[in-house]
């Protein structure tokens, strides 16, 4: 459909007469197809224009206060709208996208985009689906994809106010790498909320209902005490459905921490990490109780006084802080190894769920930072050691919710040093290991600007505070003339950066609901289920499928 006719193109820039009764929304995608060359443009501003006198406005505008009718001729040539597009690709004649090099002639028509033309962009040729290519705020039936080899090596940046749809993209993110029929890729997820597993209330979906679920993830929970298969139940449309999935114990004992799982949580001093190693080499693995149980005197003349009374009495609070009550961190040895297991279900290429609703802040980060510390590790030495070994192992991206609060040059500079976490050092070397972060935050504000840079793809919901979204801006590129976009998304709507997987531009996404992937394949496993059903009758024989009831 004609929207338009391009009145003026400079740079990347395209100025259109809007058709009159047409409607153009910003972010909208059209297309203007001139001398064999077809133009994708993205419309993200617009300018009313009048050859109208100011003593005419004065005039026109005062009749229209009172109520009077106003009538202006040849209001077509004189007053009209117009709408500004970038032009964000070039089809030529080859039907490859290419960046723009040329602009459009005056006068060409501006048409919306047909599906053809959203197949040309080539958006669905990638393993990775999370949602719908969107024209303004309407979705399209073209699926974006994301090519997991190329973007899961680089970091993912997602970000947007609170209620934009950050949790819900974090579960079609994981389904998505659930249902790749080869565990090529591994996700760690650390859910305070309990909302990944089974929803955040009745009536919402999780992860286990996934039917994938049952093969592809690794569930780690305070409800066993020890490692087993949980049979979980739930009715969908009246039929009962069982899903069983592998559980670990949410435990870690004392012995299995390290001074480096401290550290490389970025909340101690230099002469606070000298204490941690000098009280590792003096008591091995019954260092963290010495040091958590022990008065500071006995701390002081064990170690022979190298270590400043003030400087012990600050490091047993840090470690009594980040160890908690004892409900995740034991102080007894523990029959599992769950860091451990975590390791062994990564190489799987399993979704690691850690569901720690009770954890405090200080438990959370010491977990979080354990855990990728050894996944981190293995993965270089393996790479280091074993380096056809290593090219078979899954990537890797490991969730950091709240990224500001381990990212941010405030988490990362102390009073007169700098800082490494074990997230900022993933941020820069993990490309090299198939280890890499999934960084969700609602402040990237706050986010130092190599994190930024080096996350090559960016999932951008709405972002209407300026300091957020010009940092977005500054450090990506496809985003130039976004911000007003970004602002006005609605919940769910997103910008697609991603030149790792081959967009060209930023794409406009209807991210999918995460609770309509789950209704849409129970629809597909009760289906199946009748055929078997139907079949068993039929012929007299019995199926089996690891979803029977």
């Amino acid at each position: 459909m004609k929207v338009g006719v391009v009145v003026w193109a400079e740079g990347n820039i395209v100025k259109f007469r809007v058709a009159e009764g047409v409607r153009v929304e910003r972010g909208q995608l059209l297309k203007v197809y001139d001398k064999e060359v077809k133009y994708i443009l993205r419309v993200f501003d617009f300018r009313p224009e009048s050859l109208l006198t100011p003593a005419e406005i004065a005039r026109l505008s005062h009749k229209r206060e009172r109520g009077e009718d106003v009538v202006l001729y040849d209001k077509s040539l004189r007053l009209y709208d117009t709408a500004i597009a970038t032009i964000i690709a070039q089809i030529e004649e080859d039907a490859i996208v290419h960046g723009p090099t040329s602009v459009p002639s005056l006068f060409s028509n501006v048409e919306t985009l047909d599906e053809l033309d959203l197949e040309q962009l080539n958006l669905d040729n990638g393993d990775l689906v999370i949602g719908y290519v969107r024209i303004g705020h309407k979705a399209t039936n073209v699926e974006i994809k994301l090519k997991g080899e190329k973007v899961f090596p680089h970091h993912i940046l997602i970000s947007g106010v609170t209620g934009a749809g950050k949790s819900n993209l974090g579960k079609v993110l994981a389904g998505a790498v659930m249902s790749v029929p080869e565990p090529k890729y591994s996700l760690v997820l650390f859910d305070t909320e309990s909302e990944y597993f089974q929803g955040a209330r009745p009536g919402l979906f999780g992860l286990v209902h996934l039917p994938e679920a049952e093969e592809r993830l690794f569930y780690v929970s305070n409800i066993v005490s020890e490692p087993t298969k949980v049979e979980f139940r739930f009715t969908y449309k009246g039929v009962e459905i069982k899903r069983r999935i592998f559980v670990h114990p949410l435990e870690i004992s004392y012995s299995k921490l390290y001074p480096l799982d401290f550290i490389l949580t970025g909340e101690f001093t230099p002469p606070q990490e000298e204490l941690l190693w000098l009280a590792w080499k003096t008591k091995r693995s019954d260092w963290l109780e010495f040091l958590t149980e022990s008065t500071t005197s006995l701390i002081y003349r064990a170690l022979s006084k190298m270590a400043h009374v003030n400087t012990i009495n600050t490091t047993k609070r840090k470690l009594r802080h980040m160890l908690g009550s004892g409900e995740i961190f034991k102080k007894n040895d523990v029959e599992t190894d769950l860091l451990q297991a975590i390791i062994g279900a990564v190489g799987r290429g399993k979704v690691v769920l850690v569901d720690m609703p009770h954890a405090t802040e200080g438990e959370e980060k010491l977990l979080a930072t354990a855990i990728a510390r050894r996944i981190f590790k293995v993965y270089e030495e393996i790479r280091k050691n074993a380096p056809h070994e290593w090219e078979k192992l899954p990537y890797v991206m490991i969730m950091v919710e709240e990224a500001h609060k381990y990212l941010s040059k405030q988490s990362l500079t102390g009073i007169s040093d700098v800082r490494e976490n074990i997230f900022s050092i993933i941020s820069k070397r993990g490309r090299k290991y198939k280890v890499s972060g999934l960084y969700i935050t609602q402040m990237p504000g706050e986010l130092i600007e190599p994190v930024i840079r080096q996350a090559l793809t960016k999932i951008i919901l709405s972002l209407p505070t300026r300091p957020d979204y010009q940092k977005i801006i500054e450090y990506s590129p496809y985003l130039d003339e976004a911000s007003q976009e970004l602002k006005a998304l609605d919940k769910g709507e997103a910008l697609v950066v991603s030149p790792v997987s081959g967009l060209r531009f930023a794409v406009p996404i209807k991210v999918f609901c995460f609770e309509d992937i789950i209704k849409e394949k129970l629809d597909e496993e009760l289906a199946f289920k009748s055929v078997k059903v139907l079949d068993k009758k039929k012929y007299g024989k019995t199926f089996t499928t690891s979803h029977d009831t």
